[in-house]
């Protein structure tokens, strides 16, 4: 079964749409959201490396020079921007692809329009990478394989990161299907105080606690399972409304993708700044690697396929060709 929480997260987005169905029922087909002429746009990411691109693309004019205006706020998780999205407070957001499916086989009107983050383990990050597995430095844990039969705690069961984790103990040769997972709002806590035996972070907290040295990695995790693992969603809506304007923000973020790949310094910088934390922390961090290409079909499938096998979907799986959404 899927989440309880993702389950309540589309009921409560549903209400959304009904609601704001109701209340301009002799609307056009445009945006709640913002006025989508002249280019404005209100776009969520989250305050993290995954968004720092977006920070990137404004400081440094590539909106502007794609005839954007966009209006950048951040949100803590994806659940959060998913009713924003279906409600028109925001024309698109940031997500990560585990909710954002979730979310679209429910029925909710969402569509990918580009990609943000890659997926999988990005060469010369085999040992350490954006997101890994931790545990206590006297733990008995070695491979990932180990972690079978053991407890772990993660933020939220049925999420993208328990998702990630099972795909690589699998990958590795273990079981995940014995692993113990337990929700915890601080895993690291529940780590260090022998409430859990391994826990998951990305960076660029794991940076931190390598710093602090009390804990050891165990290796990193397949984000995404090779597929996207980060990328910018709109509803349907919105986007059928104003498909001109989705071209040009996906040409504008591939930009900035390929700018900060290629540019560290910009990337450190902007990350700073996003995340308000130490420019020397974050020029140490494993950074993730950012989408360079359009979303393709066979993209979305290796998604569905990944998230199908951790039985995330309650409902039927969405289709790839009408979730990626094409002009």
């Amino acid at each position: 079964m899927a989440s309880l929480r993702l389950s309540a997260l589309a009921a409560a987005a549903a209400v959304v749409l009904a609601t704001t169905s109701a209340c301009s029922s002799g609307d056009s087909d445009s945006s709640g959201g913002s006025d989508a002429s002249g280019g404005k746009v209100n776009l969520a990411v989250f305050a993290s490396l995954n968004g720092a691109p977006a920070y990137a693309a404004e400081s440094e004019g590539i909106f502007g020079d794609h005839d954007l205006d966009v209006k950048i706020t951040t949100a803590k998780t994806s659940s959060e921007m998913v009713p924003q999205l279906i409600g028109g407070k925001v024309d698109i957001a940031l997500l990560d692809t585990a909710t954002s499916m979730v979310a679209a086989s429910q029925g909710l009107d969402l569509v990918y329009i580009a990609g943000a983050t890659d997926g999988g383990i990005p060469e010369g990050q085999e040992d350490y990478s954006f997101a890994n597995v931790w545990v206590r430095k006297d733990s008995p844990i070695k491979t990932l394989a180990d972690l079978t039969g053991k407890t772990i705690a993660v933020p939220q069961i049925k999420s993208q990161p328990w998702v990630d984790l099972k795909g690589s103990v699998d990958d590795a040769g273990g079981d995940s299907s014995k692993i113990k997972f337990t929700e915890s709002p601080d895993p690291l806590t529940a780590l260090k105080s022998k409430q859990a035996d391994a826990t998951t972070t990305s960076e660029p907290v794991g940076t931190i606690e390598r710093a602090k040295d009390e804990l050891r990695v165990v290796g990193p995790t397949n984000s995404g399972g090779g597929g996207p693992a980060y990328v910018y969603v709109a509803t349907g809506k919105f986007a059928k409304a104003n498909p001109e304007l989705i071209a040009s923000f996906g040409d504008a973020v591939r930009e900035a993708n390929v700018k900060v790949n290629g540019d560290s310094d910009l990337l450190v910088k902007t990350a700073a700044k996003v995340l308000n934390a130490p420019a020397d922390v974050l020029a140490k961090a494993a950074l993730p690697v950012y989408a360079e290409k359009p979303l393709t079909v066979e993209d979305i499938a290796t998604s569905i396929a990944y998230l199908k096998r951790y039985d995330m979907f309650e409902q039927a799986a969405p289709s790839p060709q009408k979730i990626l959404f094409k002009p």
